[in-house]
């Protein structure tokens, strides 16, 4: 039996991240008021669902609420920094520990947590 070839993958729509129950303001108050992020509607189907989207250019997050939320400890998602060390001064100046990675050829790059716990890299090309 042969198989057709699939579909190919052409990027990324958006990174879903889980928060707890009825902590959209902290995610906003980090996600945008530290990171960066624009805080976008979401579509009035989802939107009683809880949770907070986002954007910066093609960049989409989406925090999207779990009922027994569980922080992400390993699994994460990598946001390509400009200037590494000016993000990593407002995370820190907002009380968040940045946390040293292991650095690989060609990138420079830190972690944080985001108020739930999550884990998120911020790296940078050098």
């Amino acid at each position: 039996m042969t198989h057709a070839e699939p579909g190919r993958l052409l990027g990324l729509h958006h990174v879903q991240l889980a928060m707890p129950p009825e902590e959209e303001q902290a995610a906003i108050d980090f996600y945008e008021g530290v990171l960066g992020l624009e805080q976008v509607p979401k579509p009035q189907e989802l939107a009683d669902h809880g949770g907070v989207w986002f954007r910066s250019g093609d960049l989409e997050v989406h925090l999207g609420v779990e009922e027994g939320f569980q922080p992400a400890m390993k699994a994460h998602p990598a946001f390509l920094v400009e200037d590494l060390e000016r993000m990593r001064a407002r995370v820190e100046m907002s009380g968040y520990k940045v946390i040293e990675s292991d650095q690989f050829s060609g990138f420079r790059r830190v972690h944080v947590r985001d108020p739930f716990g999550n884990r998120l890299e911020l790296i940078e090309p050098v």
